[in-house]
């Protein structure tokens, strides 16, 4: 399903990228290229427009202005921020492009089914503990154990192998005990 905005708006034509207003027409919303995939994946056909930057790394959902002000995933832009839109035209990089082409005047991505493909593409992804990028594919390099239950540490396939191999303490922890109990009989 899809919100149509309150005014009519329609993304610029000629050849030049233009900065507009957030919050006016559309608010955009903003994420890593990598989350952008998986979740444009889950989206399908149900998607808006969506504006792809590979200089940036990042991709934008046009959403309607003030239904995901609240959201803590990912970035919103609103009211007096401004997003380079790029002529409907260019589907292509570098730059700013459509990944997504608006399809008819007012067409914007539905909030709510944008924020449920966002929440499960994001569990998906992890950050390399090394260097720091986000990854598709995870490798486990550490089991830390605390007292708010412990977290787990991340590489990217690349990273990974620089981490020595770990052994839980906690799997570790009955035949600690059974070597302790032996040193005392």
């Amino acid at each position: 399903m899809h919100v149509n905005t309150p005014h009519p708006w329609n993304p610029p034509h000629g050849p030049d990228i233009e900065a507009q207003p957030a919050g006016r027409w559309w608010d955009a919303v903003k994420v890593p290229s990598l989350i952008g995939q998986r979740a444009l994946a889950l989206l399908g056909g149900n998607s808006g427009p969506v504006i792809e930057d590979t200089y940036g790394a990042v991709w934008y959902w046009l959403v309607a202005p003030g239904v995901a002000g609240d959201w803590t995933i990912q970035r919103v832009l609103s009211l007096g921020a401004y997003v380079a839109v790029p002529p409907v035209e260019r589907t292509y990089g570098p730059g700013p492009h459509w990944r997504v082409v608006p399809a008819r005047e007012g067409r914007l991505t539905d909030a709510g089914r944008l924020h449920s493909a966002l929440r499960t593409a994001h569990a998906s992804v992890k950050v390399c503990l090394r260097c720091q990028r986000m990854t598709g594919r995870p490798v486990t390099v550490a089991l830390v154990h605390g007292g708010n239950g412990g977290r787990t540490h991340y590489a990217c396939p690349d990273c990974a192998p620089y981490f020595p191999p770990q052994s839980d303490p906690l799997a570790d922890l009955p035949a600690t005990q059974r070597s302790r109990e032996e040193r005392r009989t």
